[in-house]
């Protein structure tokens, strides 16, 4: 792993714990055990770190997802395997909540805008994808919201079980 991608995965690891704005350039140097300048080196700012790792993240979690619905043809079943991505990522032992919506939640007011611009990028990216398989906006948009609302019931742990969520997701591309 070179020393960009080690920074990457530390700092990743750190803002997916405690957040943006909490974790420091200092905290992220002392756990990825380089040096500052070699940090300021490969991303010049903490902005343009959170912006990297969110893009690599963005990348990783489009390619899981892609590949978990590209290995049913049926749309049915291309449904089912997004929901069981999601639950699974839930169980996933680093789980603290999306990354996108935490930056959306620390950024949205404040004057570095790009890092809630590559946020919902990547929410606008998954709500395609959606949409591909339910095969309408307004029907995208409701397996979006339940999604996003069980991302939320996650973090608490207090998600229904699967067969609910399953009934609840086909009910809203099927009234």
């Amino acid at each position: 792993m070179s020393k960009r991608d080690h920074i990457l995965a530390v700092a990743e690891s750190l803002f997916n714990q405690f957040g943006y704005t909490a974790v420091g350039v200092d905290k992220i140097r002392d756990e990825a055990a380089v040096s500052k300048t070699s940090m300021y080196r490969h991303f010049g700012a903490k902005s343009a770190l959170i912006e990297a790792v969110l893009q690599a993240r963005h990348t990783r979690f489009e390619h899981g997802l892609q590949q978990a619905i590209d290995a049913h043809q049926d749309k049915d079943a291309q449904l089912t395997a997004l929901l069981d991505w999601y639950l699974a990522w839930f169980k996933q032992d680093d789980f603290k909540g999306c990354m996108f919506m935490h930056a959306i939640g620390e950024f949205k007011s404040s004057t570095d805008s790009q890092i809630a611009a590559i946020a919902k990028a990547h929410k606008d990216k998954i709500h395609g994808l959606i949409e591909q398989i339910v095969g309408s906006k307004a029907a995208a948009d409701a397996v979006m919201t339940l999604l996003e609302g069980l991302i939320v019931r996650a973090e608490f742990e207090s998600l229904p079980d699967r067969a609910s969520c399953l009934a609840m997701l086909r009910s809203l591309i099927r009234p």
